[in-house]
């Protein structure tokens, strides 16, 4: 069984010999500062740097997948924003919201996947990464989280109390944007769409908030992919106690959470299948013994999917991401 042929058959519910152990890209990447050191352009603009950082990914630590971006600011930088297209110690981030009213962006930018933009090269390096035998992943920044990267995050959600069919609206755009891109990547010959929406979380939102503004754009996105039939991982960051009834309704094909939910109980309460969830802590910080210790403890919790819990710090060495890889595999 090749890692392909597992990861698409575990997010089917389908029997394998062990869990998949990955680490998608997008929020949740490797793209650590050791591994990039024999990378000479950057990695987030450069195509060619782009798809041997995802091959080395693999090659180097374990993950049994590649996966692209390795950032979450590509699905922002079309709405006007300044970006930082970060470096091999720092990852993009967002420098300058656009300050316009959400009235006047939406009616100013109608934004595509242009030549020469990041969007593209990510879709040129799905194209460069397609085999029969390793799945591509395709990342998407979640709704929120976008929307929140556009504009200033304190001005939205006072707008999800004041001016909710605003705020709703403009959330909305933004999502129609973001499946459009799912559907280029698949298109491109992404096997699966990992979503991650970190700003989409119950402590932040609330549970009212989150039925009302992220859950509606999830179900657009799952019917969207569903119809082109492929799979998607979505990712929640932070405590899921008030929300995790909202995502058992969800038609998806993974969770994937925090380090601080316990995934025994996750298991109970949910449906589909799990991934997650290595404290990324740890991971950076820990001794080996830790790594393998907790990555044990997560393989029995029930996790279908092995992989960090949410973002990977730059600093991560390779040896414990690599303990926690060797371990799931089976030669540790």
């Amino acid at each position: 069984m090749n890692e392909k042929e597992r990861l698409l058959k575990v997010l089917k519910g389908e029997k394998v010999d062990r869990p998949p152990v990955i680490c998608p890209g997008g929020m949740m990447n490797a793209a650590v500062t050791e591994l990039l050191g024999d990378i000479n352009a950057n990695h987030n603009t450069d195509l060619d740097s782009m798809v041997a950082t995802a091959i080395k990914v693999r090659e180097v630590i374990g993950f049994e997948n590649y996966g692209v971006p390795f950032c979450m600011t590509c699905e922002s930088e079309p709405f006007g924003v300044v970006v930082s297209e970060g470096d091999k110690n720092n990852e993009p981030r967002i420098l300058q919201y656009n300050e316009s009213n959400l009235e006047e962006i939406m009616r100013t930018f109608n934004p595509s996947f242009p030549v020469n933009s990041r969007s593209e090269t990510v879709l040129k390096a799905i194209e460069a990464l397609k085999n029969d035998k390793v799945p591509v992943i395709g990342n998407i920044t979640g709704p929120i989280s976008t929307a929140t990267s556009i504009v200033d995050p304190l001005k939205l959600f006072k707008m999800l109390r004041k001016e909710p069919d605003e705020a709703y609206k403009f959330i909305e755009y933004v999502n129609d944007y973001l499946v459009k891109y799912a559907k280029k990547m698949v298109e491109a010959g992404a096997d699966l769409i990992v979503i991650s929406d970190p700003t989409a979380t119950g402590e932040i939102l609330g549970q009212k908030n989150f039925d009302k503004f992220a859950m509606p754009m999830y179900v657009n996105m799952l019917e969207a992919m569903k119809s082109i039939n492929t799979p998607v991982i979505i990712h929640i960051c932070g405590d899921t106690k008030t929300i995790i009834d909202s995502l058992n309704s969800l038609d998806v094909a993974a969770l994937s959470f925090d380090s601080i939910v316990n995934m025994r109980c996750a298991k109970l309460k949910l449906s589909t299948r799990l991934m997650g969830n290595v404290s990324t802590l740890l991971l950076q910080n820990g001794p080996v013994d830790k790594v393998i210790s907790i990555t044990k403890n997560a393989m029995e919790s029930g996790v279908d999917i092995v992989s960090p819990a949410c973002g990977l710090g730059m600093s991560t060495p390779i040896r414990n991401l690599k303990a926690m890889t060797d371990y799931v595999k089976g030669s540790m």
